[in-house]
């Protein structure tokens, strides 16, 4: 693991974006933060959770209908076919969004063709574009990897029309993340997400650098989601976004974690259970609510103080005026 956080030379990433915090305030009035529940399937507990926050859009994991090479459908995945799709599945009638996110092994075995299938028997209203291996240092690979994900991205758009795409941006660079970035916009894609996960496993320095490239994608694009975050911190540190998508009121829950009290409290006696993985998911929207607030209150501020200037300017102008009079 740690020679895929190596940075090496030709990354030109230097120290000097490490720092990179960006105005958190860029681009916030043009969408309302959305929260963007990751459904286990199989597990009811993380069902429906419409109706404990406000999600209208809820995320479905491709990875969890497939084989572990990716090559083929599963047993899960015909029950959701027998049901007559997705919905039905989730009792769920709000729009659903398939990830494409998956683990190494699952994103080289699975083709265009088997993700088509999914997608038009699942019904979902959107997809997100082909997953791929780009990891920090590894230049060579992730460029491959980014053309391939727009070539499947492409092939997925010619056999599933109605299906609308949410593009993943990868890169290792952000000459790459621009590049993919550039390339699904130029397909016509408007919404886009960025996956944190392999960030959060490097040192620090290493999550800056995805608060940088998240950034860079928030700067030239309509909609941004972060896919897999839920800390209060980490929320705040990516306020610039306009969603986030986490499972982590489930994961919480499964290692006996309840938000209590402005943390979280672990208790070995806690039981898996629809209450408290509910319960976990309305901290974490309340979170996002908080962002919210704050947006408003700057907005409000900013208002004020524009305000107060146009009667200060007013002002200045009228007793010059007196003055040269």
């Amino acid at each position: 693991m740690a020679d895929k956080f190596e940075y090496i030379a030709q990354n030109k990433e230097t120290s000097s974006n490490l720092h990179f915090l960006g105005d958190p305030h860029h681009n916030t009035k043009t969408a309302k933060k959305r929260l963007y529940p990751i459904i286990k399937l199989g597990e009811k507990t993380t069902y429906n959770p419409e109706r404990y926050v406000d999600s209208p859009e809820v995320i479905v994991k491709a990875q969890q209908l497939i084989s572990r090479n990716g090559k083929s459908t599963n047993t899960l995945f015909n029950q959701i076919r027998n049901d007559g799709g997705i919905q039905n599945h989730l009792d769920f009638g709000g729009n659903v969004i398939l990830s494409s996110i998956m683990p190494d092994r699952a994103i080289e075995g699975l083709t265009s063709e088997v993700y088509a299938e999914i997608i038009d028997t699942l019904g979902t209203k959107y997809y997100l574009t082909p997953d791929g291996e780009t990891y920090l240092g590894k230049l060579g690979r992730s460029a491959s990897e980014i053309h391939r994900m727009l070539d499947q991205t492409q092939a997925l758009r010619d056999c599933c029309p109605l299906c609308v795409p949410i593009g993943l941006v990868k890169g290792c660079t952000s000459e790459q993340i621009q590049y993919h970035l550039g390339e699904l916009k130029n397909m016509g894609l408007r919404r886009f997400c960025f996956h944190l996960a392999d960030f959060f496993r490097g040192p620090d320095y290493v999550l800056q650098i995805a608060n940088r490239f998240a950034y860079l994608i928030r700067e030239r694009a309509h909609e941004l989601i972060i896919y897999g975050i839920g800390s209060k911190k980490h929320i705040n540190s990516f306020r610039f976004a306009d969603g986030f998508a986490t499972q982590s009121h489930y994961v919480k829950a499964y290692y006996g974690y309840r938000y209590e009290h402005g943390r979280w409290i672990r208790s070995r006696e806690l039981v898996v259970d629809r209450e408290l993985v509910m319960h976990n998911l309305r901290a974490i929207s309340s979170f996002i609510e908080d962002l919210r607030n704050q947006q408003e209150l700057t907005q409000y501020l900013e208002e004020e103080v524009d305000g107060l200037l146009q009667n200060s300017t007013a002002e200045q102008t009228g007793m010059n005026f007196c003055i040269n009079t």
